[in-house]
């Protein structure tokens, strides 16, 4: 029988992402697939790992720093990922400390650094003995949740500037914390209590979402595989995307623009909504990402969604005012999304924010030109960034007097918005129980 040590695995994975730049969803992917003899525990293991530690990682480089004479920037690749998932597993798993160091040792003979086992095994035993007592940054400072919670403390700051200590120390707690696996009902096969029910017969545990075709799954598997998903039952998406469908609210036998879809789960929303009757045009600038688009709404049994490769900041003469619903759901920082991709908080600083703002608003501009004299469209991103979001309205709505924010709270449950007369919503993760999300409803005066 092959013997696979999860641990190994999890360890390179962290090299892959944090030495070689790897994005972490795809390394996982690559790794567990490469040793697909793993059982589905250690399977589990190995993603628990890869993704707490990433989670946790300002923490847990806080604490080596503080107990190591070495610093973590001058650690060769493969020690410092040993120690990081071993620290990991000590402090936040309950593995046994002495498992997790003896492991530890072990993983550094593995690749030729037994020499240094010396070394990883008076790290992990004195993090072991000091757990609990090493001093953290003062409590009510951005310095302290930079380090207790793992955020980028550019980020914090900029969040403490938004929404002050408290508000911002519960969304850095809610990004820690793993999300289940929100899924959308595919309303032209199945309902919501027929899809739960057959769900929970294969061994899956379901809740209600907010949003009325919106489930939560957990004990899940690999869904790619299950019977339902493969019968286009339903198709994974979060509930913030599924909410900013909805705020476009398309009706049956109109056309709608979809652009920057890739990989197409708001354009399966609103086809589905549609009952397969009208036209969804669905557009993005990279042409694989245009097959996953084609290859999921045929799985969903969708007829009613044309996928084109273009660039949504380039104006198409072709498009002029023939779209009566416009979706822009503009590429962004992505900070609303720290739960499901822990290496975000890893690699970015901020400085990118200023780029994004002028591709956001190049496509805005343009998409408005798509949309008919009466017609809607919705921005969105999923980030937490105002000047990505509510400034980018504000300038819209400055430069395009043709367009006015309509009210966006009676499109959305009651649960889904706390702002009840803005155009505007914005979603947390802490409050909604969403990946952090914006969208704004704008329409288009009538000829």
């Amino acid at each position: 029988m092959i013997q696979i040590n999860p641990r190994e695995i999890a360890a390179e994975a962290m090299v892959q992402i944090m030495a070689e730049g790897a994005y972490n969803n795809g390394a996982l992917r690559r790794l567990l697939r490469q040793n697909g003899a793993m059982s589905r525990q250690d399977r589990a293991f190995v993603t628990e790992v890869v993704n707490g530690t990433l989670r946790n990682l300002y923490y847990v480089d806080y604490i080596l720093n503080t107990i190591s004479k070495v610093r973590t920037e001058k650690m060769k690749p493969w020690i410092l990922a040993v120690l990081r998932t071993a620290l990991y597993q000590m402090y936040f798993m309950h593995t046994p400390d002495a498992a997790a160091c003896n492991e530890a040792v072990k993983l550094a003979g593995e690749r030729g650094y037994a020499k240094l086992g010396g070394f990883v095994n008076g790290v992990l035993r004195s993090a072991g003995r000091q757990k609990g007592q090493i001093a953290l940054p003062e409590k009510g400072t951005a310095e302290y949740l930079h380090v207790y919670y793992s955020h980028p403390l550019w980020l914090v700051k900029m969040w403490m500037a938004y929404y002050g200590y408290k508000f911002t120390e519960a969304l850095c707690r809610a990004d820690n914390k793993a999300p289940d696996v929100t899924i959308r009902v595919n309303t032209l096969k199945t309902d919501r209590e027929g899809l739960k029910k057959a769900l929970e017969e294969r061994g899956v545990q379901v809740t209600l979402g907010k949003m009325p075709h919106a489930l939560h799954l957990s004990g899940t598997a690999d869904l790619g595989r299950m019977d339902l998903f493969l019968e286009g039952m339903f198709h994974v998406q979060d509930e913030s995307s599924q909410a900013a469908a909805a705020l476009l609210a398309p009706k049956k036998g109109e056309r709608v623009l979809d652009l920057c879809a890739a990989p197409g789960g708001k354009s399966f929303t609103m086809a589905q909504d549609m009952e397969n009757d009208g036209l969804i045009v669905a557009r993005d600038i990279y042409e694989h990402k245009i097959e996953l688009i084609r290859q999921g709404a045929q799985r969903l049994g969708i007829e009613n969604i044309t996928a084109q490769q273009r660039d949504a900041a380039l104006w198409d003469e072709d498009s002029a005012a023939a779209f009566d619903r416009v979706l822009v759901d503009a590429p962004c920082s992505g900070l609303g999304l720290l739960r499901k991709k822990p290496d975000i908080r890893l690699k970015k600083d901020g400085q990118e924010i200023d780029q994004l703002i002028g591709i956001q608003r190049q496509i805005l501009d343009t998409a408005a030109g798509y949309v008919k004299p009466g017609g809607v469209m919705v921005y969105s991103t999923c980030t937490l960034s105002r000047k990505e979001n509510e400034k980018n309205v504000q300038w819209f709505l400055e430069k395009h007097p043709e367009f006015s924010g309509e009210v966006a709270a009676p499109f959305l449950p009651e649960s889904m918005t706390t702002e009840k007369d803005s155009c505007m919503v914005t979603l947390f993760p802490q409050i909604q129980g969403t990946d952090g999300f914006f969208m704004a409803r704008l329409v288009k005066k009538g000829s």
